[in-house]
């Protein structure tokens, strides 16, 4: 078995989909072995790729780009692929709907822009510490 097919196989998969620079930056910084972030700006969510992934595990949804008409969508295009995989849903804007839209789409944790990025770096290793000891 190579190196590379033995490190996909254990390595946990954080999907990031997200155009927003500063919070790719704190997840970057959060994500360590056995964890390995894959990222996809938001507004490129209809390839292929995105929904290929292997072993996701965690999914962080950042809607800033995404059209308010596509994000059901997108929410049930996660909740498809991704089954049983923990959601994190950054809104670009908080509004009544928004939230139920994400909540009522499986998502674990809902915050809305502007956002805390020292609490949000806090709640994504909660996240990722509680994946691995359910494992």
């Amino acid at each position: 078995m190579s190196d590379d097919f033995a490190e996909t196989r254990l390595s946990l998969t954080l999907l990031l989909l997200s155009s927003d620079e500063a919070l790719t930056e704190v997840v970057r910084r959060i994500v360590v072995r056995p964890w390995k972030l894959v990222r996809y700006g938001a507004n490129r969510y209809a390839s292929n790729k995105v929904f290929n992934q292997a072993n996701v595990r965690l999914v962080v949804l950042d809607d800033q780009v995404v059209e308010e008409n596509d994000r059901s969508w997108l929410l049930t295009q996660i909740r498809k692929h991704f089954s049983g995989t923990s959601l994190l849903y950054v809104a670009a804007s908080q509004s009544d709907g928004n939230e139920k839209r994400a909540r009522t789409n499986g998502a674990h944790y809902y915050a809305s822009k502007p956002l805390s990025l020292e609490r949000f770096g806090y709640v994504l290793r909660s996240f990722l510490q509680a994946d691995q000891i359910k494992r």
